[in-house]
Parts: C-alpha cells; structure tokens; sequence
C-alpha cells in the first residue's frame, strides 16, 4: 500500500512539473489583458473622381483573314476620329493590343448545342478585336450635370463608330443567360492619390480609437496610458470575432474596401470613400 502512494504522489509531482511551465506563460498573458484597453479605431476620407474611364472594342470581321484585318483598320480609324471630333479636353484613347480569333458559324453553332457533330470544314467567321480604353482626367472639376452631359457624348460618338462601350455582354453560348454578364458597366470612376488619402483616414481612425479608449478608461476609473501595440485591420478580412464582421460588412456595403494600387474605382458617380481600420492597445493606468 505504501508502495502505490508513493507512486501516486510521485506521478501528480511530474505533472505538476510538467504544467508549471504553461502557467508561467499564460500568466503575463492575463496580467497584460486585465491592465490594458483594445479598441478599434475606423476613419473615412472622401473625394470626388479625378478620372472617368471606359472601354470600347472595335471588331473587324470577315471569311478571310485579310478582309478581317482590313474592316478592323477601317473601324479603328472611324472611331478615332469620332472621339478627336468630340474635342473634349482631358480625353486621352489608348490600345490595349489586338487580338485574332475565329468563331462558329449559324449552323455549327445549332449543332453544338443540340449535341452533334460540328462540321469543321465549313468556312469560319474569322474577327480581329482591340479593346480601347478611353480616359478622361479632370472630372473633379465638372458638376454631375456637366460630367454625365460628357459621358453622354462620349457613348453616342462611340455607338454611332460601331464602337462597343462597356464590358461584353455577350453570352459564351447564343440563346443562354449568363448572370455576370447581365449588367452592362459602362464607366468606371476614379480618384488618384490614393495613398495619401489613406494617410488622412490613418489618422482619423488613431483619433477614433483614442476616443474610444478614453472613454472606456474614464468609466472603468483609470487613466488611459501609452499604447502599448498598433495593428491595422483589412475591412475585408474574414474574422471569427463578430463585431470584426459587422465592421466588415459595414465598410464592404459602402464600398470602401481598399487596395494596394494608386487608383481606387467606383461605379457610382458620388463621392469615393477610402476607409482605415486600426486595432490599438492602451496601457491603463
């Protein structure tokens, strides 16, 4: 009997040893929890676009290669010249590159997609493509009367060019629905040096979260004290923690998700929001 207490009393001193080394860890954690404050802090700065831009694709189509290249040159030149009619300072045209590809005809394409055999000898459409990309910078300075009354012209003259403005809509497969190409984006609106105007938000978010930490000090009887760690929080991050995910949802539905690149875009004429998020620890005094 005295044998099964000693190794009883010796094996709960082991892990008892083994434990020790845990506690010690987990006790700074505490001690660091319990005297200090964690807010978040979110700020929001605002413009208006700097630059409108669209896409528009010219396409040259024919049995032959060559008739193809041909009608492509000729649309191109068309449409360039419509766009220069326009005089619109500040609207710049620039070529994304060429493309040349060949496409089913009426009948193949009936047989693809009642499941037949699709003849290949048959002749093929034979298209060559460019995708424009018009430019206009300066916008900020025109009202929504005058920005849209531009737009407007800009559409036409391009429609009246046989210029395709906006994204393709057209579906893989004639005859389907296709949901991502249902809508139809036109024009894209952007503002420009976006980096310092995520400095300004920076700012106003490290006011926010000080804000915040003194009133939760001045209710808990402390004195707030030096942060003790800083941390940005992307908006668009998936989180565990819900109120990280209402913050989230919040910023993504007002559309202030921002990214790396020196232009930030909209779809909607209004006013572009860039957004910063911050986690900030106080020490409590």
């Amino acid at each position: 009997m005295c044998g099964k207490l000693l190794l009883s009393q010796s094996r709960s001193l082991f892990l008892l040893a083994l434990a020790l080394p845990c506690f010690a860890q987990l006790s700074p954690v505490a001690a660091e929890g319990e005297t200090g404050i964690t807010v978040v802090g979110t700020g929001i700065v605002e413009q208006k676009p700097t630059v409108v831009e669209m896409t528009g694709l010219v396409i040259g189509q024919g049995q032959l290669a060559g008739d193809a290249v041909t009608k492509y040159h000729g649309n191109r030149r068309r449409a360039e010249d419509a766009f220069k009619n326009l005089k619109i300072p500040g609207l710049v045209i620039q070529g994304d590159g060429m493309s040349l590809y060949s496409s089913l005809n009426a009948s193949q394409m009936q047989a693809m997609m009642r499941g037949m055999a699709v003849n290949n000898t048959q002749s093929q459409e034979l298209s060559v493509s460019e995708t424009l990309k018009l430019r206009l910078t300066g916008v900020d300075k025109l009202s929504s009367e005058e920005l849209l009354e531009m737009i407007v012209r800009i559409v036409d003259a391009g429609k009246d060019a046989g210029v395709v403005i906006g994204n393709d809509t057209t579906p893989m497969v004639p005859g389907t629905y296709n949901a991502s190409k249902a809508r139809n984006t036109m024009v894209a609106f952007k503002i420009q040096n976006v980096e310092d105007l995520k400095n300004k938000a920076y700012a106003k978010a490290l006011e926010d979260a000080r804000s915040q930490a003194e009133a939760l000090a001045k209710l808990a009887g402390g004195k707030l004290g030096k942060v003790v760690a800083i941390n940005t929080v992307d908006p668009n991050q998936k989180s565990s923690d819900s109120s990280s995910q209402m913050l989230a949802q919040y910023l993504a539905v007002l559309g202030m998700g921002v990214g790396q690149s020196e232009e930030q875009s909209s779809a909607l004429m209004k006013a572009i929001p860039v957004s910063a998020v911050v986690r900030v620890t106080y020490a409590l005094e």
